[in-house]
């Protein structure tokens, strides 16, 4: 099953949020992300549904690349993909990649403000450095790793009750010695009203595929991965998809 716990109901492990338990809570995060000084921009939305259930947009400009489309996830193993063309091989790398980017938002969030978002109606200064510990992102097919020294500077703010918490972050880390800028902004909402796909949802107009470990054979031997891979199933909704084993 593809991991998306994201980090959203644990507390951090990052220095002076250590000893706290639940302090952010969250099942939907998005997040536009870019560097100072280059061109283009990251924009990734991951919700979560009550049942493990997810659906990622994305919205990606890379130089003169740019790719838009939207994922679910199903049952933890049946991946639907609509508006896009996945690269062979890097079928699940857009549901990793928003994945990592929730799960990076989140321990900032709880680093720099580990008692949670704060009160509605206010803005609260984000400001926190680490020196010794890395952050660790990862899910069952990625993983990622933010070295130290590293700082998060910024602003988190709750408009009203009920409302998602918007953040604008700098955040700075170590790469092999050079120091690396990127800026994310977005919001994370605890909100009542999750994603849900219901049975009775048809699959048509989506592409789908099997999620889970596989082998590929060939003339150098057999390789072991975890991925995605095209399959057309006995299923016409969403509901007969869960059914499948």
């Amino acid at each position: 099953m593809l991991v998306l716990f994201v980090a959203f109901a644990t507390g951090s492990s990052l220095g002076n949020a250590a000893n706290n338990e639940l302090s952010w809570v969250a099942k939907d995060v998005s997040a536009s992300l870019t560097v100072p000084g280059q061109q283009g921009a990251s924009n990734t939305r991951l919700e979560v549904g009550e049942n493990g259930d997810a659906r990622v947009t994305f919205d990606v400009l890379e130089g003169s690349n740019h790719t838009k489309g939207t994922i679910i996830l199903i049952a933890g193993r049946w991946m639907l993909t609509q508006g896009f063309t996945p690269t062979p091989g890097e079928e699940i790398d857009e549901m990793d990649a928003a994945a990592l980017t929730a799960q990076l938002v989140m321990k900032l969030l709880e680093a720099g403000l580990p008692k949670g978002p704060p009160a509605p109606g206010t803005s609260r200064h984000v400001s926190y450095s680490e020196k010794t510990s890395a952050i660790k992102v990862a899910t069952t097919s990625a993983s990622g790793e933010y070295g130290p020294p590293w700082s998060v500077n910024g602003t988190v703010t709750v408009q009203a009750p009920g409302s998602p918490a918007n953040y604008r972050l700098n955040f700075k880390y170590s790469d092999e010695g050079h120091t690396v800028n990127m800026n994310l902004e977005g919001n994370v909402a605890d909100t009542k009203s999750v994603v849900s796909f219901p049975d009775s949802m048809p699959l048509s107009g989506w592409t789908i595929q099997n999620v889970g470990p596989y082998q590929e054979r060939s003339p150098d031997g057999t390789k072991f991965d975890y991925g995605a891979r095209a399959q057309i199933p006995k299923a016409t909704t969403v509901g007969e998809l869960r059914k499948l084993q």
